[in-house]
């Protein structure tokens, strides 16, 4: 082992492509740089959301570029947008061209950290770690299958039992599992306590979000129509549930407080442009997708953030959460399981499960008349922003973690 340890993430997502596990992974990749790694990032030509390659990026060959201070290795794979099959053509392709070119353009690592979903990745993981001889890490953002067969994606069967057994399988050969949830880290380990597992939860730069980031350029965004204004950011898709805000925005009636906007793109978006257009739905803005640097200024220059999930998904905590609580907003959480205990937990927000109009309405209601409720739920989101949730103290844990999983 050299001076400094040597760690591979290896990622089919990363920027500059948009999303929380890019997000997650360039950031905790920065702080192990601090803390004295040399950090390595072998990953795919950036594609997501789109399903294109890049268009500065030739999408034949792999290149080497530097993101931030992390040396980055991009290679070839097959793209998709949509389409169950055409995405495990796309999982598989990252997985060989993952494995053919991550020996010859990556430095050997003392350690690999694995990001799952795709669960198929694992394939790549096992392979590089006996072509390397140094342990992984593999790190569950999403419990897959199981997320999958609860969103519809797939159906119970003789595929999912088979990923089930890969999915054992690669926690029982990992070093360690880490997970962004306690509901993750319960599932691994039930299933494979010999295994240690730690929760490393997803997490926020209190310093690069609140109030004093809102500009002109921000609120001509958001527009200048009365509010307050309830803002949704991130990923447009089916497990986001977004047709619940345009439930809410539909039944209200003239005389309340409130409008949405909607800022981000995905496979649910032109769906949602067609709706409001369809039902005249009245007070709501969609928005693009912006640069991620302009999020906080988009963020300040909002009064609630709206987040929300079309279903109970084990596991998953969404990480607009977390930027919402560092941008001093109230939160209305429509989702419940572990988000909503963190949430209320912090004591930052109004949270209703999937599906309950009613108590959305309620909510809705409540936080746009109540100026000092939202006060007081925001500057308890900033608080947990600076504390529980703030990245750098996340990067001390898995520094610490990660360097004793070293073979020495």
């Amino acid at each position: 082992m050299t001076d400094r340890p040597r760690l591979c993430i290896l990622t089919q997502y990363f920027p500059p492509e948009m999303g929380a596990p890019q997000a997650r992974l360039s950031e905790l990749g920065e702080r192990l740089v601090d803390a004295g790694w040399d950090v390595e990032v072998l990953t795919a030509l950036p594609n997501y959301p789109t399903g294109r390659i890049f268009a500065s990026y030739d999408s034949r060959k792999p290149v080497v570029e530097q993101i931030g201070r992390l040396r980055t290795v991009r290679v070839p794979l097959y793209t998709a947008q949509s389409g169950f099959t055409k995405r495990l053509r796309s999982y598989f392709s990252f997985v060989s061209s993952a494995k053919r070119h991550g020996p010859k353009l990556c430095q050997k690592p003392d350690l690999l950290f694995v990001e799952s979903p795709p669960l198929f990745i694992g394939y790549a993981a096992r392979a590089l770690a006996k072509r390397w001889q140094c342990p992984y890490v593999f790190n569950v953002s999403d419990l897959w299958p199981e997320s999958a067969i609860r969103m519809g994606i797939v159906k119970p069967g003789l595929a999912t039992w088979m990923a089930e057994r890969l999915e054992l399988k690669l926690y029982r050969y990992a070093a360690a599992v880490t997970g962004q949830s306690s509901e993750i880290i319960d599932s691994v380990a039930e299933r494979s306590p010999k295994t240690p597992t730690a929760v490393i939860t997803n997490g926020v730069d209190p310093t690069r979000f609140g109030k004093q980031f809102a500009d002109d350029e921000a609120r001509a965004l958001i527009g200048s129509e009365p509010g307050p204004v309830f803002i949704f950011a991130g990923l447009m898709g089916h497990a986001q549930g977004l047709d619940q805000i345009l439930d809410i925005a539909a039944s209200m009636t003239p005389d309340q407080l409130g409008r949405f906007v909607l800022v981000g793109e995905g496979p649910e978006r032109q769906h949602l442009a067609d709706r409001i257009a369809r039902e005249k739905i009245p007070r709501v803005r969609l928005v693009p997708a912006q640069p991620r640097e302009r999020i906080p200024a988009i963020l300040a220059a909002a009064d609630v953030a709206i987040i929300s999930l079309g279903m109970s998904i084990p596991g998953a905590v969404p990480s607009k959460i977390y930027e919402a609580m560092a941008a001093d907003l109230p939160i209305l959480l429509i989702a419940d399981g572990e988000p909503a205990r963190r949430v209320n937990a912090a004591a930052c927000g109004i949270a209703v499960s999937p599906g309950d109009l009613k108590g959305a309405q309620a909510a809705v209601h409540q936080l746009a008349s109540d100026v000092s409720l939202r006060e007081k739920l925001g500057a308890a989101g900033r608080r947990a922003a600076e504390t529980t949730y703030n990245r750098n103290e996340i990067g001390k844990r898995l520094d610490g973690l990660l360097r004793g999983l070293i073979r020495r």
